[in-house]
């Protein structure tokens, strides 16, 4: 009879259990609710991200934004300065005129260019003084008695700007050529002043100031004529009665033509340093130099 009793009990307490885990017991007030087993991700990239913990993924427009633009590699920039002696000579002023006194005076330049491979777009601002020294000049065409004129120049001078574009060519690491041309406009101050000569001129003295010379001056062997009071006061000019005038032919702006060729020096140890030797046209003829430095 106790063996009966006793397997009796142990079938109710396993029936029990069974019921139990069937039914959960609800959750005692203010205690924290069972966690539940979440969905698995979608399958897929977004899937492989979460799973490898990356953050949020980033267009490749926006990292494309993030990266800033590089300069390509045969690209620079550069200024340069430059110092020329400027001439005008004689066998030039002779296509126009019978007597003149040439030029020969200095400019200098500030240049800023960009260099893409061998080819350079300058720009540049040049000054030239333009004031030869005075003397006689005679025009083509004209009587040197009675058109022979003392002519001085007083601050006449060449402010230009104007683009040229320039090609290179590199014999090696260290030397090379530059060739090419440019257009521009420059403003032209100061004044020519005119006085003319007396009757006393003529075709073989016209170009001598000793010579051919206002009438009331006396010559003193120099260079140039010390022009009395009577002839500085402005009046009527002309071979008999002299009197000093500012020609009014003289322009006030001018176009530049600039041509030029020369050779480049580089020392490829020192970055960016360059230095050159050039002559060409620059509305006058000149020869020179210029450093400059790119980056």
């Amino acid at each position: 009879m106790n063996r009966i009793a006793c397997a009796a009990l142990l079938l109710l307490s396993g029936f029990a259990s069974v019921a139990r885990a069937a039914d959960p017991e609800p959750a005692a007030p203010g205690a924290m609710p069972a966690p539940t087993e979440s969905a698995p991700p979608p399958a897929g990239r977004g899937a492989d991200t979460a799973a490898a913990g990356a953050g949020p993924i980033v267009s490749a427009g926006a990292l494309a934004e993030e990266i800033p633009a590089q300069r390509p590699a045969d690209l620079s920039y550069g200024v340069a300065a430059r110092l020329r002696w400027i001439t005008v000579p004689s066998w030039l002023l002779n296509l126009f005129t019978k007597k003149n006194v040439p030029l020969s005076t200095w400019g200098t330049g500030l240049e800023l260019f960009r260099r893409k491979a061998n080819f350079d777009i300058v720009l540049s601002f040049n000054y030239q003084n333009m004031s030869p020294p005075e003397g006689n000049w005679l025009g083509k065409g004209h009587d040197a008695t009675t058109d022979t004129d003392y002519v001085q120049f007083s601050g006449l001078a060449l402010w230009g700007a104007d683009v040229s574009f320039i090609w290179h060519t590199l014999f090696n690491e260290w030397f090379g050529m530059h060739y090419g041309a440019g257009i521009g406009v420059a403003y032209i101050p100061g004044n020519i002043y005119r006085t003319s000569n007396g009757p006393q001129c003529t075709e073989e003295n016209a170009g001598n100031i000793n010579q051919c010379y206002p009438v009331g001056v006396t010559p003193t062997g120099g260079s140039t004529l010390r022009l009395t009071p009577s002839i500085l006061t402005p009046g009527p000019d002309d071979q008999n009665n002299p009197h000093r005038f500012a020609d009014p032919n003289k322009p006030s702006v001018l176009p530049i033509v600039n041509v030029v060729i020369g050779v480049d020096f580089r020392l490829p140890q020192v970055r960016g340093w360059e230095a050159r030797l050039e002559g060409g046209f620059y509305d006058a003829f000149f020869l020179g130099g210029a450093v400059g430095y790119t980056f």
